[in-house]
């Protein structure tokens, strides 16, 4: 099953262990639908089942099995959230995940000059790593740069190769 990350544990809440939850997504009800999630840090990861899901303002706290006091749920500070796909938020008509671009064409004029291999998340933007005949590049995804995505068809047109030379 694929797997997808929904979002990022802040830090630990109250005396029972709670967790909270940063959503990636903006939104959280589907966190309520979630039994069980999966931690990673880098190449660490670790399965947990959840016990309990309660809102807290823009977050979500959870309450993670065998998780039960402030400490250890501090260890966890900064471990992102992954989950099968399809427990993801639903997406609206042309909206995609950030991850089904990696492996998309980057197209400019109509031909190809690189594939996406990867996304960066930045506090600006994202970035897309993109390799090309010349090595990595890395283009800015905002409207100056990218035009039309379309994940279905795996291309992502580049409005501007300023970036390239």
């Amino acid at each position: 099953m694929e797997q997808i990350t929904i979002g990022r544990i802040r830090t630990s809440h109250g005396v029972k262990g709670y967790l909270k939850v940063q959503s990636f997504s903006g939104t959280t009800e589907h966190f309520f639908a979630l039994k069980n999630v999966v931690l990673k840090n880098g190449i660490r990861e670790k399965a947990f089942h959840i016990e309990d899901v309660k809102k807290n303002g823009s977050s979500v706290l959870f309450k993670l099995g065998g998780i039960d006091t402030p400490e250890a749920g501090r260890v966890y500070s900064g471990w992102e959230i992954w989950v099968d796909k399809k427990y993801a938020v639903p997406l609206e008509p042309g909206e995609f995940y950030i991850r089904d671009m990696i492996g998309c064409s980057l197209i400019f004029n109509s031909k190809e000059i690189g594939k996406v291999r990867g996304v960066l998340d930045t506090m600006a933007s994202d970035l897309l790593e993109v390799e090309t005949v010349n090595g990595l590049v890395i283009i800015p995804f905002v409207n100056e740069f990218i035009g039309m995505v379309d994940v279905s068809a795996q291309t992502i047109e580049l409005k501007d190769n300023r970036l390239l030379t």
